[in-house]
């Protein structure tokens, strides 16, 4: 039995690698007929393969990928980063004004993540069915609604409801985000793309603490969701004309980044015959590939269903996961630090605000530059060496 375990290491093809550089991997004789990056890159295999469709998000202009993961980090920002440590500066004054135990305040905060929780596995559901597009703009509408309610009156219940359907808001760009990565970057992209949403999503929030506790300090109450709405109208608008839907169906063949066999030869046979029909010297045009979507045409909200599984089966889904001991525990290993890390950092207000410091919602706000800081050198250094150190490792495992 152990001997078969070692066997494994002799596998032509190890399930959940890919071969991203050939000339290491020396299998230019397969992968030399497949695409290729450009420039410095030319050596690396792309992977997934891009189809020869125009509309498949791997093939659109590196400016306009940027584009779309620029909106929708400021929507992860708002939505995520900011949301859930929105009031976390503020609780100690807010329960002043309303005259209620700093407990029973704190605690609209924790119906916003109970919100955030419920919500996950409609958002892995439905965009898996209809795509992540519709998903990402309900999900901020969520969010322009429950601000409103927020900024409507000084009220506990108003409050209360405010966090609520805000919370419903915060899942997609938690979890979304870092797939569309997947849908329009090649794997050897992917590296500073995931850093620099890891750095919104984890320490920028620390930052949300506090600019949020200077807004109220300064302005009060009802001034920081109406800066706050401001801020979620504009992404909201922006992610409705810039960020077509990325979800798209190809050939599994190409998607050598997931498939167990990645049959390289198939792909490598593809490229030729498509070479050959489009005619490199201009002899043919090629056929059956559909025409570029207008910029019109990618502000449809529904762009079809892309799966033929019921939503009821992906509902359950996530759930049946959780058998694979693996994978449970990694959603507890990440829910108790997650746990931890929010936890540590709503209490900030009940513990700063008594002597001996008796600090205001603005100096609580400061307390979140320690750890903004602390991720942000973090991000950077992985963010500027991920790739290559993903570069580097595929060259010395002989180009895989």
């Amino acid at each position: 039995m152990g001997l078969g375990v070692l066997e494994d290491r002799k596998l032509d093809h190890v399930p959940g690698t890919v071969i991203l550089n050939d000339e290491a991997a020396h299998s230019e004789a397969i992968t030399g007929r497949l695409k290729h990056g450009k420039g410095s890159n030319a050596h690396i295999v792309l992977s997934p393969q891009p189809s020869e469709d125009p509309n498949d998000p791997l093939n659109w202009p590196l400016l306009k990928k940027e584009i779309i993961i620029a909106i929708l980090c400021l929507g992860a920002m708002l939505n995520a980063g900011t949301n859930g440590p929105f009031l976390n500066a503020s609780y100690f004054e807010m329960s002043l004004t309303l005259n209620k135990p700093i407990n029973t305040v704190v605690l609209v905060s924790g119906y916003n993540l109970l919100a955030a929780g419920c919500i996950g596995p409609f958002v892995s559901a439905f965009s898996r069915k209809y795509g992540k597009r519709p998903v990402f703009l309900v999900s901020t509408l969520f969010d322009i609604i429950g601000t409103a309610i927020g900024e409507a009156k000084i009220s506990y219940n108003y409050l209360l409801a405010a966090r609520i359907v805000q919370g419903f808001s915060t899942s997609a760009f938690e979890s979304l985000i870092v797939a569309t990565v997947g849908d329009i970057y090649f794997v050897h992209q992917r590296g500073p793309r995931i850093s620099f949403i890891n750095f919104i999503l984890n320490s920028a929030s620390s930052l949300a603490s506090v600019i949020c506790g200077q807004v109220f300090q300064k302005l009060g109450w009802l001034w920081l969701f109406h800066l706050f709405q401001i801020f979620l109208v504009i992404q909201f608008v922006l992610m409705f004309l810039f960020c077509p839907e990325t979800t798209y169906i190809r050939d599994t063949r190409y998607n050598t980044d997931l498939a167990r066999d990645e049959k390289l030869e198939e792909l490598a046979a593809i490229e030729t015959s498509h070479k050959e029909v489009s005619g490199e010297a201009g002899q043919a045009e090629r056929i059956d590939i559909p025409k570029k979507k207008t910029f019109v045409q990618e502000l449809a909200v529904y762009t079809g269903v892309y799966s033929k599984d019921s939503v009821v089966k992906f509902l359950i889904g996530p759930f049946l996961t959780l058998l694979n001991p693996a994978a449970c525990y990694a959603v507890i290993a990440s829910g108790v630090l997650n746990s931890w890390y929010v936890g540590s950092a709503i209490i900030l207000a009940g513990i700063f605000s008594g002597p001996p410091w008796n600090f205001n919602a603005s100096q609580i706000g400061y307390v979140g530059f320690g750890p903004f800081i602390g991720g942000m050198i973090g991000s950077i250094i992985t963010g500027f060496t991920a790739d290559w150190v993903i570069k580097r490792l595929t060259r010395r495992n002989k180009g895989v």
